[in-house]
């Protein structure tokens, strides 16, 4: 009788175990305090590759990957399985975009951000939902946390990338504050600093 309690015990706890909840992301508000109009072109103000290096050393301090070979060559393994690799567990990082030029397009609803390329990322107010690139899925949530815009990124394996977008200086700067967090919880911060064109 005892080893039978004993047996169902241990199951019970690694069942427990087993169904560790997932981390959910925060709903952010569809509306700012005040009325904050991020529109306009933005030029990266400062040594851009600097910059760059900065935030593909935290990417690397933060899952594990090398920046590089993953852009080039992917997560997978290369057989028709979508096992990824032992190494690629973060990728929180693919839907990351980084730029010396920013335009943003603010709607009612919605902020349009072309990051100097030929697509255009819709972030929607106060939405959390699933995206993906091919087999790669992870999950979003923007909005207004005050008077800031965030966008925050999280995957399955704990890497989640914030984004947050505040006016300074009379509206004409733009700072944009990127934290890096690895699985257990470690942050790094980049900050980045644009300047609004005439």
């Amino acid at each position: 009788m005892r080893k039978e309690f004993s047996f169902l015990l241990l199951f019970l706890m690694l069942s427990l175990n087993g169904c560790a909840s997932i981390e959910e992301l925060d709903k952010y508000s569809n509306n700012s305090l005040n009325e904050i109009d991020l529109n306009g072109s933005w030029v990266f103000s400062g040594k851009f590759e600097d910059n760059k290096q900065s935030i593909e050393s935290a990417i690397k301090q933060t899952n594990n990957v090398n920046y590089r070979g993953i852009k080039t060559t992917g997560v997978f393994d290369g057989r028709n399985t979508s096992k990824v690799k032992r190494n690629s567990r973060g990728v929180a990082h693919l839907f990351f975009e980084n730029t010396n030029k920013i335009k943003i397009t603010q709607t009612k609803y919605s902020l349009f951000i072309n990051f100097n390329r030929s697509i255009v990322e819709e972030y929607s107010f106060g939405e959390v939902k699933k995206i993906t690139i091919g087999n790669v899925i992870a999950r979003r949530s923007s909005g207004w946390f005050n008077n800031v815009y965030r966008i925050d990124t999280l995957d399955d394996y704990g890497m989640k990338i914030t984004e947050e977008y505040k006016l300074v200086n009379s509206s004409n700067i733009l700072e944009r504050l990127l934290i890096f967090r690895d699985r257990d919880l470690n942050e790094i911060s980049v900050l980045q600093t644009y300047q609004k064109e005439p």
